[in-house]
Parts: C-alpha cells; structure tokens; sequence
C-alpha cells in the first residue's frame, strides 16, 4: 500500500511540474485518486491550461523571429495576454474519487472550466482508476470504478462479510 501512495505522488509531483502555472495557483497538495486516471486529469488540465500555453507560445516564436511581426506593440499585447490568462487560471482545491468517479473541484473558473471538468469526471466511470484501462463503477459497499482483473483482486483480497447477527428464529430460555 505505501508503494501505491508513493506512485500516486510521484504522479502529482509529475502533473505538477507539466502544468506549473496551473498548480502554483492550487491549494491543494495531495490527490486522493489512483494512477489510472492520470491521464483524463492531465488532459483537463490542458484545457484548463490552454490559454496560457497557446500564449507562452506565440510569444516565444515572436521574441525568436522578431521580423515576423512588423507591429511593435505586439509583444507587450503577449505578454498581457499571457498575464491575463494566468489570472483566469481557477485555483484548484481538491481532486479525489467520490463513488466511484473522478471529482476535480475548482473555484474562480469559466462555464468553459466547468464544462472542462464534467467531461472529465464522466470519463472516470469508464476508466480503471489503478490502471487506467476500461472499467466501470463496481460496489462491494465501497463504489471504485475497475477493469475486471482490479475487480478480481480487489474481491480476492477482501475478508468475507460475516453477519454478526445469527440467523434463523431466537432460541428461548426454555426451548
């Protein structure tokens, strides 16, 4: 188990450092998912990150080929771009599985953002959340999204369910 925590970090240390303007703004320093959906959360954060991405961008190829535009002001309009976009940035305060799914939650974001984020968490219940194959939501009293050999080990590895209370009619005292 404390091999799967430390990949899980590893994996936010990872996603940390793809998307540092994204994360310096997070107020969070843990996720609370599996490696399987590293992926979805990775592609939502390029959405998210967009903006500020296709910015940086067009910047760099500017101040690398200066005759490429011939308007003087157009590297300063980057630049307030690029800030301007950064500001839009929604600071991220929590990313855990909730029944199952995937939940990313943000606050000071766009519709846009929003929408970024349902799409994103739709996808967690067709994706292993330990590795990343298909799956779908499976309850055994706890709802975790599984391929079917997760499923199959989770199931092997979990103590049967003993009711503690006994079946059948109560005894009485003079029976």
């Amino acid at each position: 188990m404390n091999k799967d925590i430390e990949q899980i970090e590893q994996h936010f240390e990872e996603l940390a450092k793809r998307w540092p303007d994204l994360y310096q703004k997070a107020n969070v320093d843990y996720f609370g998912v599996g490696i399987g959906w590293t992926g979805i959360i990775d592609t939502l954060c390029s959405l998210i990150s967009y903006k500020v991405e296709n910015a940086k961008r067009r910047l760099k190829f500017a101040l690398e080929c200066p005759e490429s535009s011939p308007d003087p002001v157009y590297i300063p309009k980057l630049e307030k771009e690029i800030a301007d976009a950064l500001e839009e940035l929604p600071t991220i305060t929590q990313v855990k599985e909730k029944y199952g799914g995937l939940r990313f939650y943000v606050s000071s974001a766009t519709d846009e953002v929003y929408n970024y984020i349902d799409f994103a968490e739709s996808m967690s219940f067709r994706v292993c959340e330990m590795c990343g194959a298909p799956g779908e939501p499976r309850s055994d009293g706890w709802t975790k999204t599984l391929c079917d050999r997760h499923h199959r080990e989770r199931y092997e590895e979990s103590e049967p369910y003993v009711d503690p209370v006994p079946t059948g009619s109560p005894k009485l005292a003079e029976e």
